[in-house]
């Protein structure tokens, strides 16, 4: 997977979770990238290196002024998008993460993260901060201020049950396709996560 593909893949889960717990999207995916080496080290579909009494791995931890491997158990997901969820709920669940949610500068929200211990790299906020700037993730942490001139929940849904009865009644593919990407649309503007298209004949639901 490339790594405009794997930022992709998280771009979505992340985005919500910015919108519910104040967690910037450029802070939360960099700190994928790094603990999972852009995806390539995530086992159990682990991408922030969350300890817990899963899977027991070694890694390596700077203590006392070097660098030591440790082994150590580690929490297990289902997903990607369960591993950035449960990131979500531990640092809104911990009092020492406070200043890190609602921070709306990705430079004092890396600095924070490395500051209360998230990780023992003497190195990791300036880390974060390089791979924000480098592969420009600030692009992710815009979120619309005016919430009021956001469709309502209600007329979303109506127009997303209207897409999908046209799109149940017609067999031209390529409509289908565009049904599907406007419900998709009505989706996002709600801030909910894109509806996949697992095959060639989706289905457009609501939730």
């Amino acid at each position: 997977m490339s790594k405009d593909g794997f930022i992709d893949q998280l771009a979505s889960a992340a985005q919500e979770d910015m919108r519910e717990f104040g967690i910037l999207e450029s802070v939360t995916i960099a700190q994928a990238i790094l603990e999972s080496g852009w995806g390539r080290s995530a086992p159990g579909n682990n991408l922030f290196g969350i300890k817990g009494s899963g899977q027991q791995q070694v890694t390596q931890e700077f203590i006392n002024g070097k660098w030591i491997q440790i082994v150590g158990g580690f929490r297990v997901y289902d997903s990607w998008y369960d591993s950035i969820l449960d990131h979500s709920l531990l640092l809104a669940g911990n009092p020492r993460y406070v200043n890190v949610l609602h921070e709306r500068d990705y430079r004092c929200a890396s600095q924070e993260l490395q500051r209360v211990g998230y990780a023992t790299d003497p190195q990791y906020a300036d880390k974060l901060i390089r791979i924000i700037e480098g592969s420009e993730l600030t692009r992710f942490d815009q979120i619309e201020e005016e919430r009021g001139d956001m469709m309502s929940s209600d007329d979303a849904n109506k127009i997303i049950n209207f897409l999908s009865a046209a799109w149940m009644s017609t067999e031209d593919a390529e409509a289908r396709v565009e049904f599907h990407r406007l419900a998709d649309e009505f989706r996002k503007r709600l801030g909910r996560r894109k509806l996949l298209i697992l095959n060639s004949d989706p289905e457009i639901t609501s939730k």
